[in-house]
């Protein structure tokens, strides 16, 4: 009898016993459907994450002073000359100016309020920032310093709620006591995504030169953060490596901190590793179970059959072809078992995708499917040894006068 006639049989004889075959193959789709979905899902947010971080921050570097060794903006501040130096590298320096500033909710009543110096054409120089009213002041009008302004989306409804903000001007407080009035001429777009909380805060956008010549804690020529958007082709690493030593050979070590995206992303790529891992863990529980449970069924299949073994045997069938038919049909039932999982894996994915914004992206990768069909194939092979031992260490004359 040789290999194919094994293969008819095997299935033959799952065909005829449709119900207990489903039964067996039930735990292998539940075992594969969660092990494809876990790791699917894990790589889908991977790809959100990254995409919303790159919305929020673009391909940048940032350089601020190191609070984790108790640096300050006073205690280090950034100046006009550190942003010259760091102009011949491929970026684009966008200095930053952060005070704290005040405005009236009601008469009698004032809310904190932050005010964020920044260079003219912001969303040119850095495509993050997009307008969604209105325009960004030039760079003529930053390097004049005019009384003009752009909103964030939170500040232009706390600031003229229920009022178009173009145009209006805006009165703020300085803590010290200063007022400062300016002319509106844009809104930003509201921030979007998972990360869109970070920079949904209300922020009053103003000239940098403005902030130095009316805050009484600015200092003129000094900043406190710095943007660098990479230019294209740029790497992230080198470039960060550059920046790193050009503040230590001014400053020393440790006195400002310089970090990329491309580092936050790869962090977040670590943890959700990690997290795909432990999730495919729990679910390969679900697969062990399958097996067991294919084993079982194959145990009764051998009881049920000795009969029928025994007649094989009496006609000539080796013990080796016998073993081989009950691997077959442990092989194959957990092989469809596992068709049948990835494929109720896939359309779980394209189900969300559809449904939940933050994963934009279906990804189920050829390797996923792979290493669930090998998976599945390899619990088969496994326990369907002891049950396809037991069936060809069958003795033929007892096998024939079984009942």
């Amino acid at each position: 009898m040789n290999p194919l006639e094994n293969f008819r049989m095997a299935f033959e004889s799952l065909w005829g016993n449709k119900l207990r075959s489903f039964l067996a193959l039930l735990g292998i789709v539940i075992g594969v459907f969660a092990v494809t979905a876990m790791i699917s899902l894990g790589q889908m947010a991977s790809a959100g994450i990254t995409q919303d971080l790159e919305a929020i921050a673009g391909r940048s570097i940032f350089v601020q002073p190191n609070f984790n060794e108790g640096e300050t903006a006073e205690s280090a501040p950034i100046r006009d000359a550190d942003v010259a130096a760091l102009e011949v590298l491929p970026v684009k320096v966008l200095p930053q100016l952060f005070t704290s500033a005040q405005y009236e909710s009601k008469p009698g009543e004032r809310r904190s309020i932050t005010l964020q110096g920044t260079p003219g054409d912001l969303p040119r120089l850095d495509p993050t920032n997009k307008v969604a009213r209105g325009r960004y002041f030039t760079q003529a009008e930053a390097r004049g310093g005019l009384a003009v302004a752009v909103l964030s989306d939170r500040a232009a409804k706390d600031l003229f709620p229920n009022r178009d903000p173009i145009g209006q001007v805006a009165r703020l407080y300085y803590p010290s006591g200063g007022r400062l009035e300016l002319t509106v001429v844009g809104v930003l777009e509201p921030p979007s995504g998972l990360f869109g909380g970070l920079s949904s805060s209300a922020t009053v956008y103003a000239p940098i030169p403005l902030i130095w010549n009316t805050s009484p804690f600015a200092r003129k020529g000094q900043y406190d953060f710095l943007v660098l958007t990479l230019d294209k082709g740029a790497d992230a690493q080198q470039v960060s490596k550059q920046v790193r030593r050009i503040f230590e050979a001014r400053y020393g070590k440790g006195k400002f901190s310089v970090q990329s995206t491309e580092s936050f992303q790869d962090t977040l790529r670590s943890i959700t590793v990690i997290l795909q891992a432990l999730l495919g863990a729990i679910a390969g529980l679900s697969l062990l179970v399958g097996g067991i449970g294919i084993m079982n069924i194959m145990l009764v299949s051998v009881t049920e059959r000795t009969r029928e073994i025994g007649l094989r045997k009496a006609l000539g069938a080796t013990a080796g072809l016998v073993r081989q038919q009950f691997l077959i049909e442990a092989v194959v039932l957990t092989l469809v078992g596992g068709v049948l999982g990835v494929a109720l894996a896939a359309g779980l994915l394209v189900l969300i995708t559809a449904t939940v914004p933050f994963f934009k992206v279906f990804i189920l990768s050829p390797a996923t499917i792979l290493l669930s069909l090998a998976v599945s194939a390899l619990i088969g092979l496994f326990f369907g040894v002891w049950p396809a031992a037991r069936a060809a260490a069958l003795d033929p004359i007892e096998a024939l006068r079984y009942e």
